[in-house]
């Protein structure tokens, strides 16, 4: 496994950053909408506006980290102030790598629609945040190519009345964030809406099935054996050979480059050279990985519960106290349910689990419990949590998350190695 070294702690401000996916009508994945904020020293932004803090803390963040290890080569949506737009420095940008979203903030006034201008003759996209139907917005859209409106409370007429007047601008492209049901995100597909944004891209709903695949009962029961002791080598050749395709892949990942091995044509010297626990973690990701050949919005969820383990066992190891390895299973089952269509409890049912990740999973508390709200603070954006939850930790949140994003991409685009 690819180890993960902390950076020193940062001098001035910490970074930290979280990423969104945006759908098209496909329902593919095109874009990942980027949230930058300073967090554990809060007091070097004091003086500074939201919006100025969040669009410097962006630059600064991509500039240093990398556009391609946050979003593997999709466009990322970036938040901008008036500063960085007025002074021109989104140029930082290849204006084929990003879209320039600005914050709903900033006053449209002249200024601001030449510095618009500028852009657009330089090849930029141009989205507007949170659209509110103000009247003083108007010489933007003739500008923007995109708007987002918030669709959360709408019905189907008060949304088409809503966006009414926007249809006056036939460039623009018309983004439904906060789509939280499948009928939302239907209609919003009716009324002309083509990029969309939301919980409804994680639900159950969107994953199928409640009964589990052969596959998935299969690497069940081998989890199950795996984790006695008392279940012989033999037993577990038998039990890969009732899977013909587990076989194939288990020799295959065993051989690759990176593990080191080379001809190893026998399941008990592979389990022997591999380790029951190296063997376990990756039939957990080899399960949700199933989960991903469904459909890109499956697939995106895969990469979400990917990113969420590695992220709950990177930060246990920079804190230096926890069993990262039960981190890294308590993040990436946190999503099980939403991958599996199927109840927490139903899912922990069919995994051999300790009493401790049960805990966590199902009631919040235990000794894990304190990583998987910290992860989930940090997906939503929810800075503030964020910095209280992570006093123990030294290194940079923005690096850990980017180490997990790059971590979960190679798992999913590459033969999965433990």
């Amino acid at each position: 496994m690819a180890s993960f070294t902390p950076a020193p702690p940062p001098t001035a401000q910490d970074v930290c950053l979280a990423r969104q996916p945006i759908f098209d009508l496909g329902n593919r994945c095109v874009a990942y909408e980027l949230l930058f904020r300073a967090t554990s020293v809060s007091t070097a932004a004091t003086g500074f506006s939201v919006d100025a803090m969040c669009s410097d803390t962006a630059l600064h963040a991509i500039v240093s980290i990398g556009m391609d290890r946050l979003t593997a080569g999709a466009p990322a949506w970036v938040n901008i102030g008036r500063e960085h737009l007025v002074g021109d420095l989104y140029r930082v940008f290849d204006p084929k790598e990003v879209v320039l979203e600005l914050l709903e903030t900033i006053r449209p006034d002249q200024t601001v629609v030449d510095a618009c201008k500028r852009a657009v003759r330089e090849g930029y996209t141009i989205a507007l945040d949170d659209f509110e139907g103000k009247a003083s917005w108007a010489p933007l859209l003739e500008i923007a190519q995109i708007v987002k409106v918030d669709v959360l409370g709408h019905d189907a007429e008060s949304l088409a009345t809503f966006i009414a007047p926007l249809r006056r601008y036939p460039h623009l492209r018309l983004l439904a964030e906060r789509v939280e049901t499948g009928s939302m995100r239907t209609l919003c597909a009716k009324l002309g809406f083509s990029l969309f944004q939301g919980y409804y891209f994680s639900r159950p709903e969107t994953l199928g099935g409640r009964a589990l695949s052969l596959q998935q009962v299969t690497i069940a029961n081998l989890l199950q054996l795996l984790s006695d002791p008392e279940v012989s080598e033999r037993a577990l050749d038998e039990a890969f050979g009732s899977h013909p395709s587990l076989s194939y892949a288990l020799l295959r990942i065993v051989n690759s480059a990176s593990l080191g091995f080379r001809n190893v044509e026998s399941i008990p010297y592979a389990v022997q050279l591999l380790g029951r626990a190296a063997l376990s973690r990756w039939l957990l990701i080899l399960l949700v990985s199933g989960v991903a050949s469904r459909n890109p919005i499956a697939h995106e969820a895969v990469k979400h519960a990917l990113v969420r383990a590695r992220f709950c066992e990177l930060v246990t190891a920079n804190m230096g106290s926890g069993d990262p390895a039960a981190r890294f299973l308590v993040g990436l089952l946190s999503r099980f349910d939403i991958l599996l269509g199927l109840p927490m409890i139903d899912v922990l049912s069919r995994l051999p689990v300790s009493a401790d990740v049960r805990d966590a999973l199902l009631h919040g508390v235990g000794p894990h419990a304190s990583v998987l709200s910290l992860v989930e603070a940090y997906e939503h954006a929810a800075w503030d949590a964020v910095t209280e939850m992570s006093a123990e930790n030294s290194a940079p949140l923005g690096e850990v998350y980017v180490a997990a994003v790059t971590w979960a991409e190679s798992r999913l685009t590459v033969s999965p190695t433990p």
